[in-house]
């Protein structure tokens, strides 16, 4: 299935190129380029054909080492493959995953356990992918691309696959498990001691580096006809598997996540990555946003997540409540700055930003699935106020920021769910309040 994925998303490489030559130029910028978190790949490859191609690419080294460690494929290793997808768009390349999943590997080794126990978790530390690569090209203090900063670079990049394999594994003691993207807590927190550690030592970064016109937009037609073409791929192979019965059981689904391949079957899981997929492209399109290698990384997060806990009445709630959150905000914030409220509130619905908090809040699924409806409302609020100021805790080196601003939110917001008598119980998912 997979490999197939691999093939399309390679082939519309090949077709967005306009010659194998620029397509081997562009990828060598790409590889050899700084990226912190928000680099679209889409644009800083020369053409769509880059991305796309390193999106291919890496999808076929996911599955090789899963085949070479005799990893078994559930929920927990698709979502991370498909993070990697999605993630080739915006900061992940073939030089610089392979770091911190040393480092992971190092660890799970340590721990006296086979590395197949750890494959996920090795490609989902793949968020501090920037560390090697702004360590290896991006730091003036060391010539960029000398033999001195790529090993500098390798070296904190398996220091912070060593702290995610550490980290990772009690981290769900702190949101308990309310936040399906744990990795994405572990890589924040391991970023920040990155940060703090390169600029300790007189190497850091202080700026965001990308403009407005580092991203795409105004190619929707397009972006949105080779990602429709995937989720049809997947959608359909899904039904050809027969899995629409299980799918319509897991769509009445509700619970604190789990493993969907174990509990429904892969196929149905291939139909709801599909659907996962449209209706993140679906929100995108009717805000009036943009398509672009960041927005691609949330939306194939989604796609991933549909396979570990993630459901379409799950991440409705919470999506609504970053709308509200940039709707309010903006035009309240416009009102303030003597322009209106509507055309502030609209434009702020739609900015990249938002779009992100949007579509990564599906991470605070198990909220919705056993607090209620509107404690998804409120989650989703408060993720779009504090996730645009979190980023520069870790240096924009954690390519997972809206996972550190989930799990953040989630061991806030879940002892004050129970302290109101809201009560996590899966027999009461999606009732507000919870009599004893």
């Amino acid at each position: 299935m997979f490999v197939g994925l691999a093939v399309i998303l390679i082939g519309i490489g090949l077709y967005f190129s306009p010659s194998i030559d620029e397509l081997i130029s562009g990828y060598i910028y790409v590889l050899l380029h700084p990226a912190l978190a928000d680099f679209d790949a889409l644009v800083h490859g020369g053409h769509f054909g880059t991305a796309f191609f390193n999106s291919g690419l890496l999808l076929l080294c996911v599955i090789a080492v899963y085949r070479l460690t005799k990893t078994r494929i559930n929920g927990g290793q698709i979502a991370a493959a498909m993070m990697v997808v999605g993630f080739s768009f915006y900061g992940k390349d073939i030089l610089s995953i392979w770091w911190p999943i040393i480092g992971v590997f190092l660890y799970t080794k340590w721990q006296g356990k086979h590395l197949s126990a750890n494959t996920a978790l090795a490609f989902f530390s793949t968020a501090l992918s920037p560390v090697f690569s702004v360590t290896a090209f991006g730091t003036p203090a060391i010539p960029p691309g000398s033999p001195q900063a790529i090993i500098a670079g390798m070296l904190l990049g398996i220091l912070a696959g060593v702290l995610v394999g550490i980290i990772g594994d009690h981290l769900p003691n702190i949101h308990r498990g309310y936040v399906l993207f744990n990795a994405g807590f572990a890589a924040g927190f391991a970023g920040i001691l990155i940060n703090a550690l390169r600029r300790s030592i007189n190497i850091g970064h202080d700026q965001f580096p990308y403009m407005t016109g580092d991203y795409v937009s105004g190619a929707n037609l397009p972006l949105g006809i080779a990602l429709s073409i995937m989720f049809a791929y997947l959608m359909i192979m899904g039904l050809v598997f027969g899995g629409g019965k299980d799918f319509i059981q897991m769509l009445n689904h509700s619970s604190k996540g789990g493993n969907y391949v174990e509990k429904f079957g892969f196929a149905s899981c291939l139909i709801n990555m599909g659907l996962m997929g449209f209706v993140s492209v679906a929100y995108v399109i009717l805000v009036r946003g943009h398509l672009n290698g960041v927005v691609f990384a949330c939306i194939w997060t989604a796609v991933g997540f549909a396979t570990n806990g993630l459901t379409l009445r799950m991440y409705l709630p919470t999506m609504a409540g970053v709308f509200l959150a940039a709707f309010l905000t903006g035009g309240f914030g416009g009102v303030i700055a003597g322009q209106g409220f509507l055309a502030p509130a609209l434009t702020k619905i739609s900015i990249r930003g938002m779009l992100l908090a949007a579509i990564f809040s599906c991470g605070m699924a198990p909220i919705v699935g056993t607090h209620g409806i509107v404690a998804g409302l409120v989650v989703g609020f408060a993720h779009a106020i504090l996730v645009p100021n979190t980023a520069a805790f870790h240096g924009w080196m954690s390519l997972y920021n809206n996972g550190l601003s989930l799990s953040l939110i989630a061991v806030i917001f879940h002892p004050i769910y129970m302290k109101m008598g809201i009560h996590p119980d899966e027999h009461t998912a999606n009732v507000w309040w919870h009599h004893k």
